[in-house]
């Protein structure tokens, strides 16, 4: 089975894996690494070694961090290049982590989908389901309204 590691300033990693469970139900093998306001950082390293170590059962990792060259980043960065060649190789450490790209990797990992694939597949979501949207000040809602066949 994948193993899902999620490493994060402040508690956002428990946060994004809690709401996950909430549309999923309950999930399997992901960690969560916290790195709190005074933390050591190289505290924070070994528990994403940890975190690693724990959630791999052998078709790879995929380490989710919050801001790419940010301490959760660059401690993950520096311990995959620690980790033994063959765990190194199934590896993938993914910035920028939102709910589309963790709810997208749930799927990939009930599914048993290959973790190359994973780690494409994750990041194309998470820019997919990036939006904005705003109310046009000169729309009239009663007009508006008129259009819809409901």
């Amino acid at each position: 089975m994948l193993g899902i590691v999620i490493a994060t300033h402040g508690t956002l990693s428990n946060g994004i894996k809690d709401a996950a469970e909430v549309i999923m139900g309950n999930t399997e093998n992901i960690a969560t690494v916290n790195l709190n306001a005074g933390d050591d950082i190289e505290k924070l390293g070994k528990k994403i070694n940890n975190a690693i170590l724990e959630v791999n059962q052998g078709d790879g990792v995929v380490l989710l961090v919050d801001l790419v060259s940010a301490s959760p980043y660059n401690q993950s960065v520096l311990v995959t290049n620690q980790l033994e060649r063959e765990l190194k190789d199934k590896v993938y450490i993914i910035g920028g982590v939102n709910l589309p790209m963790l709810l997208e990797i749930i799927n990939h990992q009930i599914l048993g989908t290959q973790i190359e694939i994973v780690a494409k597949s994750a990041a194309e979501k998470a820019k997919e389901c990036i939006s904005s949207w705003h109310y046009p000040i000169d729309v009239d809602v009663n007009e508006a309204d008129e259009d819809d066949d409901f």
